[in-house]
C-alpha cells in the first residue's frame, strides 16, 4: 500500500512539474502586458474610447497609450477594434525581450482557473483555421497517434528480441547485427527519420506512381514513416540490452549443464534463457517507451501529422492554455505503459531472496 501511494504521489508530482515546465515560455515576453497603443480617428478621443472599455485608463493621450488590466492586452485588442473611431490598435513592444515571472505566474493562475471551470484551452485548426477546444479534438489526436505508436512499439520489442536470439544462435549473424547496432547507435534520431522519409520519397519516384503518404493531407495520415521510426529507434536500445543479457545467461552453469544433457542451443535459448532474460526486457521497456514517444513526436513534426507529438512541435496549432494539457496527456500515456510494465514484472519475474529463520 505504501509503495502504491508513493508511486501515485510521484506521478502527480511529475504531472505538476510538466504543467509548470510546459508554460515556461510564458515567462518570456516581448510586449507590455498591460499597455495598448491606439490610433484614433479625427472624430474621437482616447478618453472617449477608454470610457467604453471598463478597466482601462489613458496613460498618454499624445502617444495614444492606454493601460488595461494586467495580462488582458489581447482580450482588449479584440474589444477595441470593435469600438467606433479606432483606426488601429496594437500591443506596445518592449525594447528587448525580457523574463517576467509575474506574467508567468499570471498565466499559470489563469489556466488553473480555466481548468476549474472546464476550460482546457483552444487552438486554431491547421486545416480550416477554426477555433477548436482541446477536449473536442484530444480523443481524435490520441487515436491517431496510437494507430502507429502501439504497433511500432510492439514491432520494436518483437524484432529486437528475435534478432538478439538469432545473434546468440549464429555467430555470423551476431557479428553483422552488432555492427549494424553500433552504426545506428552513433546516428542521431533525427537523421534516421529523415532517411526513412527520403526512402519513401525515392520509392515513390522510382516506381513512377503514388506509393506512400509522406505528409498528412486532410484526414489522410501517414502510417509507414512514423511506424518505422517508432519501431527502429527503441529497437536499437532493446537489442543492445537483450544481447548483453542473453550473452550473460549463456555463460551460466545451468546452460552448460543443459547442453551436456543433450539440449541443442536453440532449445536452451527458448526454454531457459528467454525466460531468464525477461526481467532485463521489462527493465528496459520503460526507457524504450520514452524513446518511442520522443521519436513519435519528431516523426509527426516532420510528416506534419496532427497528433499529440505534432501538436506540441507545430507552431501553427500551439496555444498558451492547451499546450500543458497535451504535454500532460503524453505523460499520462507514458505512465500507463509504466504501470503495465510493473504489472508484467509482478506476473512474469520470479523474485528470490534468502529465507529468514525463526
Amino acid at each position: 500500500m505504501k509503495s502504491t501511494l508513493r508511486w501515485v504521489l510521484l506521478g502527480l508530482f511529475t504531472l505538476v512539474c510538466i504543467f509548470f515546465l510546459s508554460n515556461i515560455r510564458n515567462a518570456f515576453i516581448s510586449t507590455q502586458p498591460d499597455q495598448i497603443k491606439i490610433m484614433v480617428g479625427s472624430g474621437s478621443t482616447l478618453q472617449a474610447i477608454s470610457e467604453k472599455l471598463p478597466g482601462s485608463q489613458v496613460l498618454d493621450e499624445k502617444a495614444g497609450l492606454l493601460t488595461v488590466p494586467y495580462g488582458k492586452v489581447w482580450d482588449y485588442l479584440g474589444k477595441i477594434m470593435a469600438v467606433k473611431g479606432v483606426f488601429r490598435a496594437a500591443a506596445v513592444p518592449l525594447d528587448h525581450p525580457t523574463i517576467s515571472w509575474r506574467y508567468y505566474g499570471y498565466s499559470i493562475k489563469e489556466q488553473l482557473q480555466g481548468f476549474l471551470h472546464g476550460d482546457f484551452g483552444k487552438f486554431r485548426s491547421p486545416f480550416n483555421r477554426t477555433e477548436v477546444t482541446v477536449v473536442q479534438e484530444l480523443p481524435t489526436m490520441l487515436l491517431r497517434t496510437c494507430t502507429y505508436f502501439i504497433p511500432g512499439l510492439l514491432m520494436a520489442v518483437g524484432v529486437s528480441l528475435l534478432l538478439a536470439m538469432l545473434s546468440a544462435k549464429w555467430r555470423r549473424i551476431g557479428v553483422f547485427m552488432d555492427g549494424v547496432h553500433a552504426l545506428l547507435v552513433g546516428l542521431p534520431d533525427f537523421f534516421l527519420i529523415v532517411l526513412i522519409q527520403l526512402g519513401a520519397i525515392y520509392a515513390t519516384k522510382f516506381l513512377g506512381h503514388y506509393v506512400l503518404l509522406i505528409v498528412q493531407v486532410g484526414n489522410k495520415t501517414p502510417f509507414l514513416i512514423p511506424f518505422l521510426t517508432i519501431a527502429l529507434i527503441p529497437s536499437v536500445t532493446i537489442y543492445g540490452t537483450m544481447r548483453v543479457a542473453i550473452s550473460r545467461e549463456l555463460g551460466q552453469d545451468y546452460v552448460v549443464t543443459a547442453q551436456a544433457k543433450g539440449l541443442t542451443r536453440s532449445e536452451v535459448l527458448i526454454s531457459h534463457v528467454l525466460r531468464n532474460v525477461m526481467q532485463d526486457l521489462l527493465a528496459i521497456l520503460p526507457k524504450a517507451t520514452t524513446l518511442a514517444l520522443a521519436s513519435m513526436a519528431v516523426a509527426e513534426a516532420i510528416c506534419g501529422i496532427f497528433g499529440l507529438g505534432g501538436f506540441i512541435t507545430s507552431p501553427t496549432v500551439q496555444s498558451v492554455s492547451s499546450m500543458s494539457v497535451i504535454c500532460m496527456t503524453l505523460a499520462l500515456v507514458a505512465m500507463a505503459f509504466h504501470v503495465l510494465y510493473a504489472l508484467l514484472r509482478r506476473r512474469f519475474v520470479i523474485r528470490t531472496g534468502e529465507a529468514v529463520s525463526q
